[in-house]
């Protein structure tokens, strides 16, 4: 079926489509034919998986998620296709690699003749709303969430402290107002994304006495993130390359920050404190779900679009490489016909849930996707399906100097994965035995690098789906995106 069709065309069928796609669920994942279908997928931006308790954190940052953990699916091993928010959701929300819906920058949208998940859930009978908080998910701006009947947008603050509570307040209002037919919800929190603030209780549990200068801004760790040498030269000698963008210069009056082991420390202590936060909330979004009643029937996953780094591979933040740090993202599963408590070490991607949604849905899987239904793993397939294809790690969003050992593609393949730097150099490492990428084997397994290498050029092959175009972004939207780290 073509990109969402109109609306008119499908008034007529909806309650058609909704009765039969209620008896399909009622016979394959144990839902009451008296109930609608409901999916809520949870985007946390920026959210790291290994500092969650559910992965081996050893802070106590997410209570609530570890207990949605035990109640469902936990995916050990999942990956994002980008480190940054534009191009990593919209693979969320197609199940398509950025190479492919072409949504790789801020000067890209979504193609019109791409389907989202909202769009195909649309032509089953589902009504769909979206809460989102990022201009880049934003109703028409980037084209990721085309096809949800209902968008709220609610303008990230890089600078706020309390949580976000006016996302689950309207993500539960739509609720209430989409009862009686078949629904999907789609609810995105920015809370974790730098700035790193939460509220004096949550830092108190988690953050120790330091005195140094890292205070957690996106700012500062725009500023500590550029490679020192270009910083030193463009003090000396202003030129073309020291602008970042109109309003962004680096020249002699740029504070030069070198962050430590000490500084990343504090950092990360931060960041745990807003984890925490952020679980609260989520707890209070799934009460809300019990208090209608609605929590036990409703298919839930919560995942997020990227990780983050605390000088793991040198930087901070995210955007920057594809390394493991901000390429590997939580991934959990609940509701009707998955089991409790299942995990998978089988190497999954976001790709892979626009597809496990369908197909709980009843909705068809367009031949396009190059995801799989993560049910499969949870029904007893062989986990070696998922491990014989290519995982892609692409498009990254910081435009400005960067180092040439960065990370700026990877492919992988199981247990193996092949980073492209930006010096042309190559890197490889066995994830199985060396999960933080600290030795690179490229030298002695030549044999894998050249498969790799084979498999990769053979898959990029032109003739894919192009962008859409430019957006339209005001003044005060670059504004914004430029405020929050995103520099043009």
């Amino acid at each position: 079926m073509s990109r969402l069709l109109a609306k008119s065309r499908f008034a007529g069928a909806r309650l058609a489509l909704a009765t039969v796609l209620v008896a399909s669920l009622s016979q394959n994942s144990g839902c009451d034919g008296a109930q609608q279908p409901l999916v809520v997928l949870i985007s946390i931006d920026t959210l790291r998986a290994d500092h969650l308790g559910l992965y081996g954190a050893m802070r106590p940052t997410s209570p609530v998620l570890d207990a949605l953990a035990r109640e469902g699916a936990t995916f050990d091993d999942a990956s994002a296709t980008s480190p940054w928010t534009l191009p990593s959701h919209a693979s969320l929300l197609t199940g398509l690699r950025p190479r492919v819906h072409g949504a790789v920058s801020k000067d890209h949208k979504l193609a019109e003749r791409i389907d989202t998940l909202a769009s195909l859930l649309f032509a089953s009978g589902y009504d769909s709303a979206a809460v989102v908080n990022s201009t880049y998910l934003r109703r028409d701006t980037f084209g990721l969430t085309r096809g949800f009947l209902r968008i709220d947008y609610v303008e990230e603050d890089p600078s706020r402290a309390a949580p976000q509570r006016s996302v689950t307040d309207a993500a539960l209002r739509f609720l209430d107002d989409m009862r009686g037919q078949p629904a999907f919800l789609f609810v995105h929190y920015y809370d974790v994304h730098a700035d790193y603030a939460s509220l004096p209780e949550y830092e108190s549990e988690f953050v120790t006495p330091y005195d140094g200068i890292a205070d957690g801004t996106s700012g500062q760790l725009f500023l500590a993130n550029l490679h020192p040498g270009y910083v030193d030269r463009c003090a000396k000698a202003f030129s073309d390359e020291c602008r970042i963008s109109d309003d962004v210069v680096i020249d002699a009056t740029t504070a030069r920050i070198r962050f430590d082991a000490e500084d990343a420390r504090h950092l990360e202590e931060l960041y745990d404190a807003g984890v925490r936060q952020m679980d609260a909330e989520i707890g209070r979004f799934f009460e809300g779900l019990r208090a209608r009643g609605v929590y036990e029937r409703a298919l839930i996953i919560v995942t997020s679009d990227h990780g983050e780094e605390f000088l793991d591979h040198g930087q901070l933040e995210h955007s920057r490489s594809q390394y493991q740090e901000v390429i590997r993202v939580p991934l959990i599963v609940r509701g009707p016909g998955v089991p409790a408590g299942f995990r998978s070490s089988a190497s999954v991607s976001l790709i892979d849930v626009a597809p496990t949604i369908l197909r709980y849905a009843g909705a068809a899987i367009p031949t396009a996707l190059r995801g799989l239904d993560l049910a499969l793993l949870w029904s007893g397939e062989d986990p070696a399906l998922f491990e014989k294809r290519l995982l892609f790690g692409e498009a990254l969003g910081f435009r400005g100097p960067m180092n040439a050992n960065r990370s700026i593609h990877s492919v992988r393949r199981g247990r193996y994965k092949l980073h492209f730097l930006r010096s042309g150099a190559i890197e490889l490492f066995d994830l199985q035995r060396d999960p933080r990428e600290r030795v690179d084997i490229a030298a002695r397994e030549p044999e894998v690098v050249a498969r790799l290498l084979t498999r990769f050029k053979r898959v990029r092959q032109p003739g894919e789906p192009q962008a859409g175009g430019k957006p339209a972004l005001s003044p005060e939207d670059e504004d914004r995106l430029r405020e929050l780290g995103y520099v043009p």
